[in-house]
């Protein structure tokens, strides 16, 4: 996964114009944006380096494979709302395998027997069932998006929430933050490219819809008329 997004954020920087309508609100769009940086320069980024550079690898990886099962429980959902069955079979098998044998997801015994699942999400399902992306937007903390995305993850994050309500008021903020950490760790590849930009912004929105098209297809793209 994170070979696909930098290949997806190095075709990125060839990329000169989007059409307006993608992103009526850049303005804002970018003053977000500004915002969401000062936060991540200043906390997320030393944080997740330091976790990243501090913790030993074995917990590291438990904190991710765990977390990475909460998730197969949100793509098995998923799957099942886009009627992938074959797929969601596998994810199932997955999820009973990892939270069995594998301690609740601390040990990723799954992928160790080849059964592999790609990441699906409700904003995914929203684009199968046909709902229009809606233009580019900027989510305070949480990044780019789109208003379908948006929506999205709202569900995402809910059903997430409730996959961990079990724990008390600290046990949820713990967890959550680790979740958090984890993600900014894998993204810093990402972000390290972003910064040698000329325009992050630009290429940040760009790397974003082409990896959403991507997803959403499954990596099969439809042929633009465009090419021929």
């Amino acid at each position: 996964m994170k070979k696909l997004l930098i290949s997806l954020l190095l075709l990125a920087f060839s990329t000169v114009t989007i059409a307006e309508e993608v992103d009526p609100f850049e303005e804002t769009n970018r003053a977000v944006y500004e915002f969401n940086e000062v936060i991540d320069d200043n906390l997320l980024e030393p944080v997740s380096r330091a976790y990243k550079d501090h913790t030993p690898d074995f917990l590291q990886n438990r904190v991710s494979h765990f977390f990475g099962n909460l998730r197969d429980v949100s793509t098995l959902a998923n799957q099942i709302l886009q009627f992938k069955i074959e797929q969601g079979a596998i994810t199932l098998s997955r999820v009973l395998v990892n939270s069995t044998i594998g301690l609740y997801g601390l040990f990723d015994v799954a992928t160790d027997i080849s059964l592999t699942t790609e990441n699906e999400d409700f904003g995914q399902t929203l684009a199968v069932w046909g709902v229009d992306s809606g233009p580019f937007i900027m989510l305070p903390l949480m990044g780019p998006s789109t208003l379908r995305d948006g929506a999205g993850m709202y569900v995402d994050m809910t059903s997430d929430a409730n996959l961990v309500n079990e724990l008390d008021d600290v046990g949820t903020l713990s967890a959550s933050a680790m979740n958090i950490i984890d993600k900014r760790v894998e993204l810093l590849p990402i972000t390290d490219l972003l910064d040698q930009s000329d325009d992050p912004y630009i290429t940040m929105r760009s790397s974003y819809l082409q990896k959403r098209k991507f997803d959403i297809f499954d990596g099969n793209l439809p042929v633009e008329k465009d090419e021929f």
